[in-house]
């Protein structure tokens, strides 16, 4: 079957609901290297048992910018399948942006009950206070549920909070519970 690339939208229906292997775009993987030396953050790449995680080198209070999301935006159609996971998608001047990041943003992962939060300049900010050591966590999915989920970032999230939304598939609205939160 072939793909009208051109009628590929971000968050259309349409889109959204093709399976995996029939939304082949034209770009197999934008991201070539993530940029960790000489940034001013708090917080290094590790290794977790799951992948790649972010954590945090320095206690570290709130409103503490840990890392920010730094890249090149482009259109939703050029993005490849390799590519999903590590976009962020941001609302701005009235339509959606792609952001594919090389920094070490792309290693903060999912906690329903998280430490930071994404602010409107990309940046990771601490909503509580972050100890070293620590991994540096936020809602991946945070936002109206009118928004439509691109079905590759669905995952179980196994992050073990009391609050815990087990399968991630879809946006919802979300506030801190016991954090303090940073405007």
């Amino acid at each position: 079957m072939a793909i009208n690339i051109a009628n590929k939208v971000p968050n259309s229906e349409k889109n959204m609901g093709l399976p995996a292997e029939s939304r082949l775009f034209p770009c197999k993987t934008l991201i070539k290297e993530v940029i960790c030396d000489n940034r001013p953050y708090p917080t290094i790449p590790i290794n977790v048992s799951y992948g790649k995680g972010l954590q945090a080198t320095h206690d570290c209070p709130v409103g503490t910018v840990m890392e920010k999301f730094e890249g090149i935006v482009v259109e939703y159609s050029e993005l490849g399948s390799d590519d999903i996971p590590y976009v962020l998608n941001f609302f701005h001047d009235g339509q959606w942006r792609w952001l594919l990041a090389s920094t070490p943003a792309i290693y903060a992962n999912h906690s329903c009950q998280p430490n930071a939060k994404i602010n409107g300049q990309q940046e990771i900010v601490a909503i509580r206070p972050i100890k070293a050591g620590e991994q540096v966590l936020f809602v991946y999915n945070n936002d109206t549920e009118d928004q439509l989920w691109d079905p590759l970032w669905t995952f179980d999230c196994k992050c073990g909070a009391k609050n815990c939304q087990g399968l991630i598939n879809t946006y919802r609205p979300w506030e801190p519970v016991h954090e303090q939160s940073v405007e």
